[in-house]
């Protein structure tokens, strides 16, 4: 099975990392979008220490938070909101975690 969970607030990171933990156990693929405010969590390394997915941030939020392409945790890159609604069709599930 294939999820895809969309993170915007950075206080939800546990549920987060719990989420895609247990996801990651059972054998599915994770793809996680970071948008508004959590996209912040993507310039700190010891915050995503250990996630195993792919992780996708939000072009518009990074720009406004001041977040450029080298502040990322390595794996992560900036995408557009059109790639996410592609990725809710591919995917099997969508989480939304405020």
């Amino acid at each position: 099975m294939r999820f895809l969970i969309i993170i915007s607030n950075p206080r939800m990171l546990r549920h987060m990392l719990g989420l895609t933990s247990a996801a990651r156990g059972k054998g599915h693929t994770v793809k996680v979008f970071f948008n508004e405010e959590s996209v912040k969590l993507l310039a700190e390394p010891n915050a995503l220490r250990g996630v195993d997915a792919e992780m996708l941030a939000c072009v518009t939020a990074g720009k406004y938070s001041g977040i450029s392409e080298e502040d990322l945790v390595e794996g992560a890159r900036f995408t557009s909101l059109a790639e996410v609604v592609t990725l809710m069709e591919e995917c099997d599930r969508t989480l939304f975690l405020g």
